[in-house]
């Protein structure tokens, strides 16, 4: 019996010497019973494939691109208006946008607008974002040729982003990222709505905003 005490006694000591007490504190980092919930294998975003190399396409891309003639769960595809920002069977752009604009629409442009455009182009859409700090230039909403741009091509800029770039290794990327994965078409026409707003707020008379606002309670009254 002894013999089993002493056993038990080691057991527990070298347990606690090991694991610690409950809510201790130690720079020691700590024991992974079973890691691989912890430390799973994963391809990293960006990252090269090394699966791929061996058994795939050979192209050693981590990030796969859509299987050849498949389309996913929910994504338009036809070449509506609504999805190309593009007039039908044209490729001029949609003057106005093919949505309708209510208060609704207008606060959910803003609540989007807020997530995804104010940190480079700011709350006004004059470009002075919290980006502007590191001396990231974004463009200034009010200024006249986006003021009299068609909205078909500001949904396009944010669907497909803008301003290509490659830098000194030859990696292709934009300025101005696209937002097509980010937002569903209906959201992008929803901002668009919201940045005429802005620039109606800066650039519009007092008269046409009074009468923009009498048009719009009466929209918003007969919802």
């Amino acid at each position: 019996m002894r013999y089993f005490i002493t056993g038990f006694s080691a057991i527990v000591f070298l347990v606690i010497a090991t694991a610690g007490f409950r809510g201790s504190i130690t720079r020691n980092r700590p024991i992974e019973i079973f890691p691989d919930m912890d430390r799973q294998a994963r391809v990293r975003p960006q990252a090269p494939n090394l699966f791929d190399e061996i058994y795939g396409s050979n192209d050693g891309r981590g990030s796969r691109l859509n299987v050849s003639g498949t389309i996913a769960r929910g994504v338009p595809f036809s070449n509506e208006s609504v999805n190309t920002g593009k007039k039908d069977n044209s490729n001029d752009w949609v003057e106005v946008n093919p949505l309708e604009v209510t208060k609704a629409t207008l606060d959910r442009g803003r609540e989007r607008y807020d997530i995804f455009c104010t940190p480079c182009h700011g709350k006004a859409g004059d470009g002075n974002g919290i980006t502007s700090q590191y001396n990231l230039v974004a463009a200034d909403l009010h200024q006249m040729k986006l003021v009299q741009i068609e909205d078909g091509y500001i949904f396009d800029v944010l669907k497909n982003g803008y301003n290509l770039t490659t830098n000194s290794v030859g990696i292709v990327s934009y300025r101005m990222p696209a937002y097509d994965s980010k937002m569903s078409n209906e959201d992008l026409w929803h901002i668009v709505s919201y940045i005429r707003a802005l620039q109606f707020s800066q650039l519009g008379k007092l008269e046409e905003a009074k009468e923009g606002r009498e048009e719009l309670e009466k929209i918003v009254e007969s919802q």
